[in-house]
């Protein structure tokens, strides 16, 4: 069971990807950042989340053709998103 969340951090870089995308799709994304957030307030992980291999607390979470990769410290509660991109493009550079 995770740990209550009690703070949702969007880096620099993820914040910029997350505004040049269209309109539709950036709201699809910060839906699914939400739903995120409320389920790790409610002490669960969503069913939909997977960890990132060769990156410890690291995890991804998908929406649509976009993934949503971050950080999740449960010890502090807190919840780093740290990249959003096109699910062919998501893994480069890791």
């Amino acid at each position: 069971m995770a740990r209550k969340s009690d703070h949702l951090e969007i880096k620099r870089d993820a914040r910029k990807e997350l505004l040049d995308l269209p309109p539709k799709v950036s709201r699809q994304i910060q839906e699914t950042i939400e739903r995120l957030g409320t389920a790790l307030n409610e002490g669960r992980r969503p069913q939909d989340i997977a960890p990132l291999r060769g990156r410890p607390n690291s995890y991804r979470i998908d929406s649509g053709e976009y993934r949503v990769l971050f950080e999740l410290h449960d010890d502090e509660g807190l919840v780093v998103v740290f990249r959003i991109r096109h699910r062919r493009d998501a893994y480069r550079g890791l």
